[in-house]
């Protein structure tokens, strides 16, 4: 009787043992644009626009991923799975600038015991209002000043 309730109980924790919540987490990047005319996105998946007041780019990703544990999410961040980067022309005041995606290469994130886990990631990125987006929201551009 005693090995019956303990092969049940064994049973019962194992199914829901791999059976894990949804981890989030929101990570911010600021990249200063002072003299930039032109800025090229090359930003990998899903990612709005939107303008603010403020002088930077503010970029506010937001991570989910179902089936991993808390420790994988870490890896993954640590690992700058989701990190932006900024390259510009040489020089002080650079003129034209990129911010692009550091890891192009996402592989499906798999647990450990083979299965895949969901990823959604989607950057909102705040510029300012003083650039205007294109049609395909891939470059950014300065307007120019009224008198």
């Amino acid at each position: 009787m005693k090995l019956l309730r303990y092969s049940l109980i064994l049973s019962i924790y194992l199914w829901c043992s791999p059976i894990q919540a949804q981890m989030e987490r929101t990570m911010y990047q600021v990249f200063t644009v002072d003299s930039a005319k032109t800025i090229t996105l090359d930003i990998m998946g899903n990612y709005e626009i939107n303008t603010w007041a403020g002088s930077d780019i503010l970029v506010e990703n937001h991570i989910q991923i179902w089936d991993a544990s808390r420790e994988i999410l870490g890896f993954l961040i640590k690992d700058g799975r989701y990190d932006l980067a900024m390259d510009s022309t040489a020089g002080v005041n650079p003129v034209d600038m990129t911010i692009y995606t550091r890891n192009k290469e996402r592989k499906p994130i798999k647990r450990p015991d083979g299965q895949k886990c969901l990823e959604i990631a989607v950057a909102k990125i705040f510029i300012p209002e003083t650039f205007a987006v294109s049609e395909d929201k891939k470059i950014l551009t300065r307007k120019e000043e009224e008198n």
